[in-house]
């Protein structure tokens, strides 16, 4: 099934002027959780953008869910919330200053703190279970596997830990530090910040294979089950392939990419820093959408799947902080032309019968 309905998404709602988000929303798969430039904290239906709950709760780092909790990084440690409610599930205080989107993972959940500390929190109750000392922030949102996780740090280093006691695995310093990661069932994906993708072992961090873009690579790669997707700030998708590394095809995009690749059914998505949003058919690059926002977008574009057959099918965030959700295009079905509109106008009589000829018998 593609992304698409008949190629086209038209805007089905945006979030009014008094909700401003302020840091990348979280989703799961029939709410949107935003952070406000109030201080709020509000559940978003993602059907009709209708708030299902707002709470006070201020912050600036982005929003993480998982377990039916929305995770807020808070001023000082972390908050979880109800999805369901927002009611607090638990608040607990933390030591240092957060830097980054906390990460949920199947009951832990990871905070990476400015001091260059991870911490593995128990996510259903906050309890403390492991921290270690990495020297460096990991700066973007970490990836797993293998019971294992991933860690691009702002020094250049690529790190994997084990999950269950936070025990160093491997490290390896790659060309450049990494814009973002993504962890697959045989390899770990990296794009650099010096325009190098990395393909390396999840248990050794050795190297599959490294392809040069010249451009810095922008945000995690995406992949399918044959091919890897790029974005670089050469204003350039590239697919690669996914067990070696060649290229399999390339599009120019027309503006700067304010975000990395999204993929979902057959579609790679691009956001660009206009009112568009680009769409390409995943196996041959042909473009197959352009769609038109209300406003600039900004990135944090994500393709849905699920939801009712008109519902929305994509969301994105604008530069001046709405969340706008995009759904297939919905128009009448063609029916048979019926009576015209206007007065009936009744039918011509039948012609008079004319007299018999030859008069009347005497």
């Amino acid at each position: 099934m593609s992304l698409l309905a008949d190629g086209v998404l038209d805007l089905r709602w945006a979030t009014p002027p008094g909700i401003v988000l302020a840091a990348a929303p979280a989703f799961d798969t029939r709410t949107a959780y935003v952070a406000t430039r109030d201080g709020a904290v509000a559940a978003l239906d993602l059907e009709s953008g209708a708030v299902r709950w707002r709470v006070e709760a201020a912050t600036t780092v982005p929003l993480e869910v998982g377990g039916d909790l929305v995770y807020v990084v808070v001023a000082d440690g972390m908050r979880a919330l109800q999805a369901a409610s927002g009611a607090t599930a638990w608040q607990r205080p933390l030591e240092g200053t957060i830097a980054a989107r906390p990460f949920w993972d199947t009951g832990w959940l990871m905070v990476s703190f400015d001091g260059g500390d991870l911490a593995a929190l128990r996510a259903a109750d906050g309890a403390p279970v492991w921290r270690v000392a990495l020297g460096a922030v990991a700066q973007v949102p970490p990836a797993s596997a293998l019971d294992n996780i991933y860690l691009g740090l702002a020094d250049g280093r690529t790190v994997a830990l084990k999950l269950d006691s936070g025990r160093t695995l491997w490290t390896e310093t790659l060309d450049g530090r990494a814009s973002g990661l993504t962890a697959l069932d045989e390899q770990l994906l990296v794009g650099t910040t010096s325009g190098v993708v990395h393909s390396v072992d999840l248990r050794s961090g050795r190297s599959r294979w490294r392809v040069r873009i010249g451009a810095g690579i922008v945000a995690a790669p995406v992949a399918d089950a044959s091919r890897v997707y790029v974005v670089a700030y050469d204003h350039v998708l590239r697919a690669l392939d996914r067990k070696r590394g060649h290229l399999r095809w390339k599009r120019a995009l027309p503006h700067r990419p304010a975000d990395g690749p999204q993929f979902a059914a057959g579609t790679v998505v691009v956001p660009v820093y206009a009112t568009e949003i680009q769409g390409f058919d995943a196996a041959t690059g042909t473009p197959t959408l352009t769609l038109t926002s209300t406003g600039e977008v900004a990135g944090a574009t994500r393709p849905r799947i699920g939801g009712g057959a008109t519902g929305t099918r994509l969301t994105a965030v604008s530069i001046d902080g709405q969340l706008l959700a995009f759904g297939p295009r919905i128009e009448a079905p063609p029916v048979p032309l019926g009576d015209l509109p206007g007065l009936a106008v009744p039918e011509p009589p039948e012609p008079a019968q004319p007299p018999p000829s030859g008069g009347a018998d005497r």
